[in-house]
């Protein structure tokens, strides 16, 4: 079984569908990939020449095309450290980005929510102007997005390739909140011409958002402790 090293999963879809795609691959007739490990095992029915040298690069290319990265395993100087310091990288990476969230956020609500349940100070030009609030709030979600469109960006191509993972249902779950807060802000009327008060929702977006990120942050590290664990004993 020739052993790959998988980088860019987030989930059990992720893995399915880097399955899915190497079991396309002619030549190869199991595969098995570990989400834990980040770790990928093949089986082939062809000559073990072949195997070494054609279907690592089509396999490699077939986990490529449906949007993660690869590179067999033992090719490296020490893929074992090599993984290990991928996840050190990206939990560094995934807390900045929290922490940039959260004071966005910690902002964002004090303007949408903190007036109302708080009676926190607002400056006197906001009184009554509700335009302005709403621009603020969406101004400060934007921001919010912005620093998190890695969510966007990987649900979005995941779900073109016709096979949508975690970050697909984040991406359509808050970007449907932010664009019909976004409506109702600019389209009020709308609503009002058939009785119903409109509503933003750019602090849910947000909310959600940094939330799923933390979630994020916690599998990271997780995975990381149960991926050293599994080492000591092997």
């Amino acid at each position: 079984m020739q052993q790959y090293t998988v980088t860019g999963m987030h989930c059990a879809a992720c893995s399915a569908s880097v399955e899915k795609a190497v079991k396309k691959v002619p030549g190869v007739t199991s595969c098995a990939v570990s989400l834990l490990t980040n770790s990928m095992g093949v089986e082939g029915t062809a000559s073990p020449e072949a195997v070494i040298k054609a279907v690592p690069a089509a396999v490699i290319k077939a986990v490529k095309d449906a949007g993660y990265g690869a590179s067999v395993r033992g090719q490296e100087a020490a893929p074992a450290a090599d993984a290990s310091a991928l996840e050190d990288r990206q939990t560094p990476h995934l807390k900045k980005r929290l922490i940039a969230s959260v004071a966005f956020l910690l902002i964002l609500m004090y303007f949408s929510m903190g007036h109302m349940m708080w009676g926190w100070p607002l400056p006197g030009w906001f009184d009554g102007n509700h335009v302005a609030m709403g621009l603020v709030q969406l101004l400060l979600a934007g921001i919010v997005m912005v620093i998190n469109q890695e969510f966007f960006v990987s649900g979005t191509k995941s779900l073109l390739r016709g096979s949508p993972n975690m970050d697909t249902l984040v991406a359509a779950s808050t970007g449907v909140a932010y664009l019909f807060s976004i409506f109702n802000l600019l389209f009020p009327r709308f609503w009002l011409e058939r009785g119903v008060q409109p509503h933003l929702y750019f602090e849910s977006a947000s909310v959600v958002v940094a939330f799923i990120l933390l979630g994020r942050m916690l599998e990271m590290r997780a995975r990381r402790s149960a991926s050293d664990a599994v080492r000591k004993l092997s």
